[in-house]
Formats: structure tokens, C-alpha cells, sequence
């Protein structure tokens, strides 16, 4: 006896039809959600700079009330009687795991150099050193090659700027090392996020200002960073921190770009007043001497 099947409950597969236009349905979502995540992620990262700025301009706004105005060294090396707010070659150096691997040595090197700095009792938190969005984080380390190939890795993010890297006179006489020698400290940036191709950021961050008051002649030397979409971080003397958009073509490219010889001694391509003439005259303004409180 043949036993028929009922045609209620018989199954249906899916047509190759029907798939493909599910997997296509798929992928338009995809695409139009993906970007709304990267600039979510872009946004995210922005607020851990942001915040990893405040912290360290608060700790530079510490120190200076502890040591009778005088505003910490931003070099990486001492001088002058004072301590770096971090040492390249802190001693003793790190206990650095056996097997670890370049990136691993460098990270646990900066932040035993911050650790043995002036800020870190004020900012004891070493991961502030480090910008989530930092592109050179994700290049490969080479050992004894930093200032010849192209975007070799880095772990810390900021530096301090130059026109008061608290260890005058030693670097000229226009450097501020006093916190009442700001007129205007809101106007006046203290951390800056710096693109250095070649490795680490050394020292403190430097551009030529220009004349007094019209900041004629305004140029760039060291490089800016542009992580966060077009956008960069800066932390400010009297205490506040934030993302600032850039608006130049020529100093964007500057920025992003991994080539060390993009810096001096070796080009004479970094931006001034006639190619990048927004963002120049914004870091020039910015940029505190004694000629620019």
C-alpha cells in the first residue's frame, strides 16, 4: 500500500533566486552601516584623546602649583636643575618579558620612562600616553632603522610644545618657563599630537611662529597629527582640552603623511602661511613664547 504525503506539511528550500537576493540585501546593509560605524569608532577614539589631554594638562597645571610657578620640562631628557615629564631611557630600565617582541619592548620602555617623569604623580595612568587612533601604532617596529623608513612604530601620541618647554635658557631665550609668563593661557596650547614618521615623538613639538603679533613668516617644522578624521587634539594652558578641525589641504597631507623625510634636515616641505595659511596661522596664534604669551 503506497502512502501519500501530505501536502500541508511537505518543506520548500529555498530558490538560488531567493538567496542571492538575501545575501544582496545583506551586503546593502552592511554598506550603508559600516561607515556610520567608522565615524562612530572615530568619534569614540577622539573622546579617549580628548580625555587622555585633560589629564595631562591638569598634571602640567600640578606640577607648576608644586614647584613655585615653574612649568615641567617637556623635553625627554634632564637639565636645568629638573626632571622630564618622561625620560626616553628611563634607568632602571623595564622588566621586559622573555620572547617580547619589539612593539612590546617599546611600550614597556615609554611608559617606564613616564613613570620615572615629573607628571606621572599627577597623571598616574600610563595608557594616557597613547591615542587610540594613532596609525603608527599599527606599523611594524625596526630596530636601528627609525629615521630612515617610512612609518615605524610608535606608542606615544603627544608632545609638549616648544615655546615653553620649561628648561630656558638653555634653548633660547624666548622660552617660557613660568606659568605667569602666559597672558593669555587660554589662547595657548601645551599638548599637541605629533606625527613623527620615524618613531617616537622626540622632545618637544616645534614650528617657526613668525614676527611678533602678524606671525609673518609662520612655518611649520615638526608635524601635526590628523587621526581623527581631519581632526586633532590640543590641551590648553589655563586647563581645557579639544579636538580642533584642520582646513588646509597642504597640512593635512603633511600630516598623514609617513614619510621621515618629510622633516628636517632633509625637506623644505612642510607648510607655512601661503600653502596651508588657516591651520598655520591657527598654530602660530597658538604657539606661546615670551614674544607670544
Amino acid at each position: 500500500m503506497t502512502t501519500k504525503s501530505n501536502p500541508g506539511t511537505a518543506s520548500r528550500a529555498f530558490t538560488l533566486i531567493e538567496l542571492l537576493v538575501v545575501i544582496a540585501i545583506i551586503a546593502i546593509l552592511a554598506a550603508m552601516l559600516l561607515p556610520a560605524l567608522a565615524k562612530a569608532k572615530l568619534r569614540a577614539q577622539g573622546a579617549t584623546c580628548v580625555s587622555n589631554q585633560k589629564q595631562m594638562i591638569l598634571a602640567w597645571k600640578m606640577y607648576a602649583d608644586d614647584n613655585q610657578g615653574r612649568i615641567i620640562n617637556t623635553g625627554t631628557a634632564t637639565g636645568a636643575g629638573n626632571i622630564p615629564w618622561r625620560f626616553d631611557a628611563p634607568f632602571p630600565p623595564p622588566v621586559i618579558p622573555a620572547g617580547a617582541d619589539l612593539q612590546t619592548k617599546d611600550i614597556l620602555t615609554l611608559q617606564q620612562g613616564y613613570r620615572q617623569g615629573g607628571l606621572y604623580q599627577y597623571a598616574p595612568n600610563v595608557n594616557v600616553l597613547h591615542c587610540p587612533a594613532d596609525k603608527r601604532f599599527n606599523t611594524p617596529a625596526i630596530a636601528g632603522l627609525a629615521s630612515t623608513v617610512p612609518g615605524n612604530f610608535a606608542y606615544g601620541s603627544y608632545s609638549g610644545a616648544g615655546g615653553m618647554n620649561g628648561w630656558a635658557p638653555d634653548y633660547g631665550p624666548d622660552k617660557i618657563v613660568k606659568e605667569t609668563s602666559l597672558l593669555h593661557p587660554s589662547e595657548r596650547y601645551v599638548w599637541i599630537e605629533e606625527n613623527d614618521p620615524r618613531g617616537e615623538n622626540q622632545s618637544w613639538w616645534q614650528m617657526t611662529p613668525g614676527a611678533a603679533s602678524t606671525y609673518v613668516g609662520a612655518k611649520l617644522v615638526d608635524s601635526v597629527a590628523s587621526w581623527h578624521g581631519n581632526n586633532s587634539t590640543f590641551s590648553w594652558a589655563d586647563g581645557h582640552a579639544e579636538s580642533h578641525q584642520w582646513r588646509d589641504t597642504a597640512n593635512v597631507a603633511f600630516a598623514l603623511s609617513n614619510d621621515p623625510q618629510k622633516l628636517p634636515p632633509y625637506s623644505s616641505s612642510q607648510p607655512d602661511l601661503t600653502t596651508a595659511p588657516k591651520d598655520v596661522l591657527f598654530l602660530a596664534q597658538g604657539y606661546a613664547t615670551l614674544q607670544n604669551p
